[in-house]
This record gives C-alpha cells, sequence and structure tokens, in this order.
C-alpha cells in the first residue's frame, strides 16, 4: 500500500501542474500539499505529504511533459483526457495503464499563484489477475513561493 499511496502522491503532483498550467499560472517555484484518503477505510490516516515543485514556462506550454516524466512503480502509460475549462477552472480525466490501472477524475481551481483541487481515483489492489478496485480522494493545495 505504501508504494501506492507514493505512486497516487506522484501522479497527483503531476496532473496539478498539467491541469493549472493551462491558463494564467506564473511558472516558478510551488510548494505541493497532498492529503489522500480511502473512502472505503476511514480509519485510514494518511499525514499530508508536501514537496517544493518548480513548474518553468516550458511545463506551462506542455504540461503533458510532467506526466511523461514522472515515475510511479507500476503506473505506466499515463494519459491525460477530457479537458475542459473556464478562467480559474481545470478539469479533466487520467487514465494509467500497469499492474494498478489508475483512472479518475481531477478538479483544480486556480489564480496565478495558487492552486486546490481534488483527484477521485481508482486502482487496482493487489494480484491484477485477481485485484480488487479500491477508491481514493487526493486533496491538492499548491502555492508560488518564488522563482525556481
Amino acid at each position: 500500500m505504501q508504494q501506492v499511496r507514493l505512486g497516487l502522491f506522484v501522479l497527483g503532483l503531476a496532473a496539478s501542474p498539467f491541469a493549472a498550467a493551462q491558463a494564467d499560472v506564473r511558472p516558478g517555484l510551488w510548494n505541493m500539499s497532498v492529503e489522500f484518503s480511502v473512502p472505503s477505510d476511514p480509519a485510514f490516516k494518511q499525514p499530508a505529504i508536501t514537496r517544493p515543485q518548480c513548474l518553468t514556462a516550458a511545463d506551462a506550454r506542455d504540461p503533458s511533459r510532467l506526466l511523461a516524466e514522472m515515475s510511479v512503480p507500476g503506473a505506466t502509460g499515463c494519459a491525460i483526457s477530457g479537458k475542459t475549462g473556464s478562467s480559474g477552472h481545470f478539469e479533466f480525466d487520467v487514465k494509467c495503464e500497469g499492474i494498478f490501472a489508475i483512472g479518475g477524475h481531477g478538479s483544480v481551481d486556480y489564480t496565478p499563484d495558487t492552486l486546490q483541487g481534488t483527484l477521485n481515483l481508482d486502482f487496482n489492489l493487489g494480484d491484477p489477475k485477481a485485484a480488487k478496485r479500491t477508491g481514493s480522494v487526493s486533496r491538492v493545495m499548491a502555492r508560488r513561493v518564488g522563482d525556481c
């Protein structure tokens, strides 16, 4: 489960700048924080994971590079689709191949220097041939803190 949580955290970080960079988000150093929960297991508790991430001008022009370059054990072939948005809001679908077969929907609200969003994912847990699907919710919050 630890590998799955780490993978979903990385996916959440990668998807959030992707969504936010579509318009009006300033490149620079962002402080990214993800809270992860599993609704089917209310006892599951994990503290928020926070890390810095540099969003370059190139990332803002082609944020799909963030997904392509990420390393998520068991999650390969990640693709973003169904992108829709308006000023300050963006929604998208994500699907990854591999043993976890991650899929879901994300929604992000943003300003040039902040973003917050939710990523609802489901994934395979256990042996891929007899896998049980499990749902998760990642809440992403980020703030631009300066230049890279």
